[in-house]
Order: structure tokens, then sequence, then C-alpha cells
């Protein structure tokens, strides 16, 4: 097709005049749709699906205009001025609608992000959330059977194969925002909501449900049901029953049994479940209600000694409390019940974690083949993953538990720490601002200081925590943590009045011979405390007290609680610690030999700046200088500040304090420190915020 050609075609039918009004028209109703849509608080999808019709329709528009004209006598066929513009037609028809689709393909992307990024998530198939039910009764003292209600009816739907069932902190989170069921189901993903309420007076029992399409905001059915309270599970059989039918109409879905069948062991796991989640929703442990939930736990089990459920439970409480040793008994008497559980297997997992045992990843594995669709499962499978260095991709799981739990504020914050560690700012960010839309108490503003920290934004991190700490005074471990970050930055006399014997500080700041004093007094109280041990292992290293940081490191369980499969970061680091007190009491072949397998295991490669620095610490002591030089300077890359105190007092470094390659790194963290310290008054003033 010549130019001539092509050019003479698109005068004579007056494609370009058509294509200039059919542009000004479409970004004209695009405009004011978004308008209306922002004014009238529509779903996004009404703005962005005109977008997608006046994309789609170009080529339409282009096609008629080629083809017709509009003429006195009316609507008449244009008629062709050679072979040669025939040939024009059909060549720029075809380039119209490729351009057209590949416009479409580069936006699609953007427009999923968008969607993603305001909350409205595609609805699963076969996918339901399942409301806090309401407690009609109104006595708090029946709160216990309407939230237990819910989570045994979200728990035993969880189990039917095919049905993909909403977490439930996303449940609860959608619950308290006052916002109808369209909204809900496009905030949790789902295609379905339950809600009911549940009254029980005297011995009735009066249970209402319904089932709600989340696309139109219809119900799909009720009912009610009045019984007796000795027929409560009764009633949360036949209501799983009726759900599944609705949900599953052409299958023949085995309904999973309830967590038990005695009417009393029931009450008592409603209640113990009721006090343990109470706990585990806030952020300080309250002890007390722990330990009645534990009692209520062992008690249903009393009740019903066949429960694999009841046992589980009183085992993940144990856990949670910390008596890892009260755990084992209930959670391999569940196993022994039921091991097709995935609950059974979660809690399994979590008990070989805390112990520092082989067999995590296979009970999370086989957690997530009994029910992929268990949250809790992939996300802990995810971090094992992760820290362990496995081929699979962590992210991917993080990414499915948040899928399946996507108003989690700790799945959320797993995929945070990932990404930033990862090196990837720019998707930490939108974490951050996704955190930031949903939630506003202390533990989201705790998360986002420390995601802001990650991705070395230390300044808005101080600002944030100080906000932080003025909202709630009365809590003293504000104040600790933004003394923290003070140190970091080396603004050391702000960080002691903030706290002036805290170990973390003092750590910090390289006030080694303080550390240990005020350390050994808090291990009194505290004995069980890995975190304080590690620091005041470190410190006895930092003073060339060798054995005593043997002594100590080696009363939390290493190297056996690392080796084979390290639980959390800080028990990496103490491994090193491990290995440069071995190395500097002159025990060589044991720090080489756990050097060695450190350095078989430590796959992951990013910018973190404590993954490099302990890499390269465990290279000096296998006498691998040149490649521990490349790996401190690539501390120079890290988004987050490095902490002085590790790169300058870990003893495996004492080689290199002549080396200009490792006294450039330490200049390059002071030089930041004094680039932080001056930019946080601007930061400061900007949040309007003051010390």
């Amino acid at each position: 097709m010549s130019e001539g050609s092509f050019f003479a075609e698109l005068r004579k039918r007056r494609v370009i005049q058509v294509a200039a009004i059919y542009g000004a028209v479409a970004w004209g109703v695009t405009e004011i749709l978004v308008t209306i849509v922002e004014q009238l608080f529509l779903p996004a999808w009404v703005s962005t699906l005109a977008v997608i019709a006046f994309v789609v329709g170009f080529p339409i528009a282009m096609f008629l205009s080629w083809t017709f004209d509009i003429t006195p006598e009316g609507i008449q066929r244009t008629t062709f001025g050679s072979r040669r513009g025939k040939i024009s037609v059909a060549s720029a028809i075809t380039l119209l609608i490729v351009c057209t689709a590949g416009l479409f393909l580069l936006i699609r992307p953007d427009i999923q992000r968008s969607e993603t990024e305001s909350g409205i998530l595609p609805a699963l198939p076969n996918s339901v959330a399942v409301l806090p039910f309401d407690n009609a009764s109104r006595d708090p003292e029946d709160m216990f059977l309407s939230e237990g209600f819910s989570d045994e009816l979200r728990d035993q739907l969880g189990r039917v194969a095919g049905l993909r069932i909403a977490a439930r902190s996303s449940s609860l989170a959608v619950r308290d925002q006052a916002i109808d069921a369209k909204t809900m189901s496009e905030k949790l993903g789902v295609a379905v909501l339950v809600e009911g309420s549940l009254r029980r007076r005297g011995n009735s029992l009066r249970v209402s449900v319904q089932l709600i399409e989340g696309r139109t905001g219809l119900s799909l059915w009720n009912q009610t049901y009045e019984r007796r309270s000795q027929e409560f599970l009764a009633v949360q059989q036949t209501i799983a029953d009726e759900i599944v039918k609705h949900m599953l109409p052409e299958t023949e879905a085995v309904l999973a049994t309830t967590a038990t069948r005695s009417a009393s062991a029931n009450e008592l796991m409603l209640l113990a479940r009721y006090y343990e989640q109470s706990v585990r929703d806030q952020a300080d442990v309250d002890v007390e209600t722990l330990l009645e939930a534990i009692r209520l736990y062992r008690e249903a089990t009393e009740a019903d000694p066949e429960s694999a459920l009841a046992h589980c439970r009183l085992a993940s409480t144990l856990l949670y409390l910390g008596d890892l040793r009260g755990a084992e008994a209930p959670i391999f008497k569940a196993l022994s019940l039921n091991p097709d559980l995935s609950e059974v297997q979660v809690t399994l997992g979590e008990y070989y974690w805390k112990r520092g045992l082989r067999g995590a990843r296979g009970a999370w594995e086989r957690a997530i083949e009994l029910n992929p669709n268990n949250a809790d499962a992939l996300g802990a499978y995810a971090n094992l993953v992760w820290m362990q260095g496995y081929a699979e991709q962590p992210e991917a799981l993080y990414r499915r538990a948040l899928e399946l739990d996507p108003l989690s504020l700790s799945k959320l914050g797993n995929l945070g720490h990932f990404l930033a560690q990862e090196g990837r700012f720019a998707e930490t960010i939108q974490i951050i601002r996704r955190v930031e839309e949903l939630f506003d108490d202390a533990a989201a503003q705790s998360l986002v200081i420390r995601l802001l920290e990650l991705v070395g934004r230390l300044d808005e991190s101080i600002a944030l925590a100080i906000k932080l700490r003025d909202s709630q005074p009365e809590n003293p471990a504000h104040s600790w943590s933004l003394a923290e970050l003070y140190a970091e930055i080396g603004e050391y006399d702000t960080a002691l009045e903030l706290d002036p014997e805290g170990v973390s500080v003092l750590f910090k700041m390289g006030r080694y011979e303080e550390l240990i004093e005020v350390a050994e007094l808090l291990m009194i109280d505290e004995p069980q405390d890995r975190y304080l041990r590690y620091l005041l292992a470190f410190a006895y290293n930092a003073t060339g007290q060798y054995r005593a940081a043997i002594r100590i490191l080696r009363l939390t369980g290493l190297p056996d609680s690392v080796i084979p499969e390290a639980k959390e970061a800080m028990d990496i680091e103490a491994l090193v610690y491990l290995i440069s007190a071995l190395d500097g009491a002159g025990d060589t072949a044991l720090a080489t030999e756990y050097a060695e397998w450190f350095d078989k295991r430590a796959h992951v490669e990013n910018t973190s700046w404590w993954i490099n620095t302990y890499r390269a610490c465990v290279l000096a002591v296998l006498d691998r200088d040149e490649e521990a030089l490349q790996r401190l300077e690539r501390l120079s890359e890290s988004a987050r500040l490095p902490w002085t105190s590790v790169v300058r007092d870990t003893p495996c470094f004492k080689r290199y304090i002549d080396e200009p390659r490792y006294q450039a790194v330490l200049d390059n963290m002071e030089s930041r420190q004094i680039e932080l310290r001056t930019r946080l008054p601007v930061t400061l003033a900007e949040h309007n915020v003051s010390l």
C-alpha cells in the first residue's frame, strides 16, 4: 500500500475527523464519569468498564467511518477510489484491530493493579466468607456463642474440598467497616457471604442464617432454626449441609464433621476459643486469659477424648503461651486421632518449628495438601521456605495466603518484609499504602514504621514513631522502639534519654560492659528470653569473653536449634555469633564445621545488609578474605542502614582492621548516619511532630 493512496483514502473517508471527534467525546465522557463515580461512591470498575468500552469501540468507529459516509442524501456506503484503495481498506482495518488489541493488553495489567490496590478483588469460584454472627440476646456472656458458632462453621466449611473460605481475620475486618454486602464481597474476593444471628434464652436456641450473593447483594437462601441448646451441634451441621448444597449443587461433597460430637465439649471449646482469640487479637499477651482458655480446652478434651481438634487447639494455645513441653502430648494425641486434618498438621509444624526439630516442612506441606486454601499453613510454609532458602518461591506462597486473607495485617506484613528484604522497594511502598488504607491501630502503625526502616527511610520512621508514642504515652514500648531508631542514626544522647537502660540501645551504641551488667540482671527474671541471651552473647564476643559467649549460646540450644532448620533470622545471627566465638576461643575445627554448613545453606542473594554481613563473617572464618571483603562492600547497596556495632565489633572482622576496603565500609555507614541526622529535622517539621 503506497503512502499517497493510503492518505488519499483517509481524506476521502474523513477517518481523521472521526478519530478526533471520537477521542474528544471519549475523553469528556470518561472525565465526567470518573467524577460521578467518586462523588456517588460507586465501584471503581464502573469507570474502568467505560474506558474498556471506548478502547474496544475505537476500531468499530474507524471501520464505520471508512466504510460509510454521511451525505445530504443520508448514510451511504463509500466507494473505493481504486484497487489499491481496496487493499488500503483491508490493511488499515487490520492495523487498527491489532493496535487496539495491543493497547488493551498494555493497559490491562494497570487496570488489574488499580483494582487490587483499591481493595477490589475478583470473586473466586465457590468462595464463601462466614461473617461473625450477631449476638441477638445482647447478653455479653453469650458473645462467645455467636462468635464461636461462626468460627466453627467457617472451619467446618474450610474442610470441604472444592470450597474456598475467607480467613477469620479478614471476615472480622469487613464486619467492622459498616459496608454493604457487595462491597464486602469485593474486598474479600468471594462470591457468597454467610451472615446470621444467634440468641439463647434459657434452654432455647434461635439461629437465623442467610446466604447472600456478593455480586447483587440479594439473598440466595435464609432459614431460622428454633432448637434446644443441646441441639447446637445439629443446627451447625444442618446449616453447613445447606451451604454446601447451594455452593456445590452438582458435587456429592463429603462434609467434614464438627469439631466434637459432645454438646458439653462443644460449649467448652467455644468459650475457650473466644478467650484464645481475644488474646491473639491484641498486641499484648494477656497471660491470665490465655491460661483460662487452656483450662477450658483441657476440660473439652476430657469431655470428648476422641476430638482431634480439641487436643490440637489445646496444643496450639500452649505453643502460643510458650509452653513447648506442655504442647507435646496434646499435639501428638491429635495426630494419632486424625492425621488428615489440615489444622492438626499446621499445629504439628508449628511445634516442630518452635522446638527446632526436623519435620516442620513436611507437616506444613501436608497441611496445604489437605487444604490448599489454608492461609495460615501457606503463610507459615512461606516463612520456612524463605528462611531455609529452599527452591520454592516464597513470594507465590505469601501472595496466595494474602489472597485468601486479604485484610490480614500479619499477612500484609509478611509480604512487605519479604519484598523489602529482596530490595523491591516500590512494591514495599505499595504494601505500606495498603496498610495505611486498611488499618489505623498501633499494630499497623508499628508495621509501617518497620517497613519504612527496611526501605531506608529512617527519618520518616522516627517521625511516625514519635506520633505513635504521643498517641499512646502510657505504653513504654513505643519509647523503647523510638530510642532504637535514634541509636541507629547515631543520635546516642537522645536514645539514652528515651531508654536509659535499654539493652538494644546499649548494643547499637557499642556500650557492651553496661549491656552485660543490665542483661545479666534481666536474665534472672526472663531466663527464656532468647533475644536477650543473643545480645548478651554478642557483648561477650565484643569484649573478648568468648567462653562466656559459647556457654550462653549453648544454653539456647545452639547449634542444634538451628542445624538443620533455622526458625528465625535472629537464630541464624546467633549461629554466626557462636561460629565467631568458637573461632575467637581457638576452637577452629568446630568453628569451620559450622561455618561450612552455613556457607552451603546460605543461598539467598539480595542487598540486605545483615545477610551480607553474616556471610562475610563466615567467609572470614573460612579464610576466604577476598569474598568476605566483597560481601562487606555490598553493604553500601543496602537501603536499610546497617548497624555499626555489628559491622565494627564482630570479632571475625578484627583481621580487617587495617584493611582500607573495610575502613571504607565503616566510613560509608558513618556518612549515611550523618545524612539522616541532617535530614531528620526537616522530616519532623513536615510531619508536624517534635521529640
